[in-house]
């Protein structure tokens, strides 16, 4: 067989080897929805792969909340928006004070947790924000910059001013 014959079965290959590996990581980290009352406490100990803003921070540069004068809905549509406009990303749960999002790589496919739960607090809405890879030991900063990212949006962002009930 020539050369130009075997280029037809090498790019064969080359894609089956491709959607192979997205079907197994699809296999090997299948979507579960983090429902409100199971949002988590805090990341793993000395884990490389994930992030956390609330009460037990975790590679955020120790933000413990992020606190907003507005209510609790205007404040949840923020970050919808703020979700929506991110590439490769698809909202898999939301409630009235918590929205959990996929965001996944654009080769292949590696999912990552993206969770946010809001609720009042002294007239505040208060926002704790955890963001995790399924797979993988070190997410090379990833969740880390998306959460800090995420600060700086909600930090900046107008919104109206109220107490939040």
């Amino acid at each position: 067989m020539n050369k130009k014959g075997r280029l037809p079965f090498f790019v064969i290959g080359i894609v089956s080897v491709y959607f192979l590996s997205i079907l197994s990581i699809n296999i090997a980290a299948p979507d579960e929805v983090i429902e409100p009352e199971n949002f988590p406490t805090n990341c793993p100990e000395d884990s490389l792969n994930c992030s956390m803003i609330g009460p037990n921070p975790h590679r955020s540069e120790n933000l413990t909340e992020l606190r907003i004068n507005s209510s609790l809905e205007e404040v949840m549509d923020e970050v919808r928006r703020w979700i929506d406009s991110q590439p490769g990303t698809e909202v898999i749960g939301d409630w009235q004070g918590q929205t959990h999002s996929v965001f996944r790589t654009l080769m292949f496919r590696f999912p990552d947790d993206f969770v946010v739960m809001g609720f009042c607090e002294d007239g505040d809405a208060v926002l704790h924000i955890y963001s995790k890879s399924r797979l993988g030991v070190s997410d090379l900063g990833v969740n880390k910059a998306r959460i800090l990212s995420f600060n700086d949006y909600m930090s900046n962002v107008e919104m109206a001013t109220s107490y939040c009930t």
